[in-house]
């Protein structure tokens, strides 16, 4: 994850549409009927905090006002590369979305937004049946099943990109390829894929 410290500072970042988020839920739909697979129900937010009273305080705000919103399973974590995460968890894929966003915008109102790195959405296999199927008794041709996958928001681009986590610091670019392929129409894929950085002890499920 070291990678991401290669878009901080060497170019004017592209202003990010945070409203891209917001094709998630559509993108979800997609991967339920094209690949068995949906929003586990888990986000996380990833920053690298500066130094100073002022960010942990703007940092305690959005706590507060995502615990008002009713999102009990708010949870803080820091990585083993020093990066810092607030991490949300909400079964309904919009309300998951909103809370992300309203990380995202605060921050950015803030005027923390050159601190902000990416936003990381869970993804999950649904149930199979008896005959390997998804559970509805059907499985399409070139059916993308991996065990774990994630899509990730960059925030400085305003863009997506699947990870695919295939062992220890390894990836499966297939399976990541399959997954762009698919959701291509519902969310702005990252076109680049030298941008499309390794997310290693991710604590998000």
């Amino acid at each position: 994850m070291g990678l991401f410290d290669s878009i901080l500072g060497r170019t004017k970042p592209v202003q990010a549409d945070l409203d891209e988020l917001f094709g998630l839920p559509s993108a979800s739909v997609t991967l339920q009927s094209a690949a068995g697979m949906s929003c586990s129900g888990h986000a996380g937010v990833c920053f690298k905090p500066p130094t100073g009273q002022g960010f942990a305080e703007m940092q305690q705000e959005i706590v507060s006002l995502l615990e008002m919103d009713g999102a009990a399973d708010l949870k803080r974590a820091e990585d083993s590369f020093g990066y810092h995460w607030l991490v949300v968890e909400d079964a309904d894929i919009e309300a998951l979305v909103t809370r992300v966003h309203l990380v995202n915008s605060s921050l950015s109102d803030a005027g923390w937004g050159p601190q902000l790195l990416c936003s990381v959405f869970g993804l999950a296999q649904l149930p199979t049946g008896p005959s390997g199927d998804d559970g509805t008794g059907t499985v399409g041709p070139g059916r993308v099943r991996p065990s774990t996958a994630y899509l990730v928001y960059l925030f400085k681009r305003g863009t997506f990109y699947p990870f695919v986590p295939a062992g220890r610091e390894q990836r499966d670019l297939e399976q990541e390829l399959r997954l762009k392929s698919l959701v291509a129409d519902d969310l702005a894929v990252e076109a680049d894929l030298d941008r499309w950085f390794p997310l290693w002890d991710l604590p998000v499920e």
